[in-house]
C-alpha cells in the first residue's frame, strides 16, 4: 500500500530535485582549526610510561616481600616443630545430599578424639584461639549449608562448603602434627601454635 501522491507531495518532490547534492564551503577551515590545537611533542605520546613502570615495580616488589615473609615464616614453623606422627589428611567431599562423605566425617572424627587432651594441656590463650578459628570454621559451614539449602546445586557455594570444610580438617591436621602427634611434643607457648 502505497502512500496517496498529492499535488503538494509532487511539488515538494520536485524542488527537492532541483537542489544541489553538496555544497562547497566558501573557504577551506581546516588551516584555522589546525592552528588553534595544541602542538604535540613526542614525549606526551608516552606520558603513561613512567606510571606504567611505577605500577609494575610496586607489584613486583610487593610480591617478592610476600614470598620472602611467607616463606620465612613457613620455615620458621617447620623448624620449631618437628613431625612425630603422619597424619593423613582426607580430602572433604559431598555425599549424596550434600552432607560431608562420610569418610570426611571419620577422619575428622578422629583426629578431634585424639586432640581433645591436647587441647585441654595448651596455653589458654592458643586455645582460645583455636576455640574460635574452629567455631568460625563451623560457623561458616552451617551458613553456607544454609544458603545451600536455598539454592541447591549452586556450584560456587558447593565449592565454599567443601573448601570450609577442607580448611577445618587441615586445621585439625596442623594441629595434631604441632602438638606432637602423640601428646609427647605438646605445646604450651602460645608462639608457636599461629592459627
Amino acid at each position: 500500500m502505497t502512500p496517496e501522491r498529492t499535488d503538494s507531495t509532487t511539488r515538494l518532490d520536485g524542488a527537492l530535485d532541483r537542489l544541489p547534492r553538496g555544497i562547497e564551503p566558501a573557504r577551506d577551515l581546516w588551516p584555522a582549526i589546525e592552528a588553534r590545537l595544541e602542538p604535540r611533542d613526542g614525549a606526551a605520546g608516552r606520558r603513561w610510561l613512567w606510571p606504567a613502570a611505577a605500577a609494575v615495580l610496586l607489584v613486583v616488589g610487593s610480591s617478592l616481600v610476600t614470598a620472602v615473609v611467607l616463606r620465612r615464616d613457613a620455615a620458621t614453623v617447620a623448624r620449631q616443630v618437628p613431625a612425630t606422627e603422619a597424619v593423613a589428611v582426607t580430602a572433604a567431599a559431598f555425599g549424596p545430599v550434600r552432607a560431608p562423605d562420610p569418610a570426611y566425617v571419620a577422619a575428622r572424627e578422629e583426629l578431634a578424639r585424639s586432640l581433645e587432651s591436647r587441647i585441654e594441656q595448651m596455653h589458654p590463650a592458643a586455645r582460645r584461639q583455636l576455640e574460635r578459628n574452629l567455631g568460625e570454621l563451623h560457623r561458616a559451614n552451617a551458613e553456607i549449608s544454609a544458603a545451600l539449602q536455598l539454592s541447591p546445586g549452586d556450584p560456587l557455594l558447593e565449592e565454599l562448603l567443601l573448601n570450609a570444610y577442607q580448611d577445618e580438617l587441615a586445621v585439625l591436621a596442623s594441629l595434631n602434627q604441632l602438638t606432637g602427634g602423640n601428646g609427647a611434643g605438646a605445646t604450651t607457648d602460645p608462639t608457636r601454635m599461629q592459627l
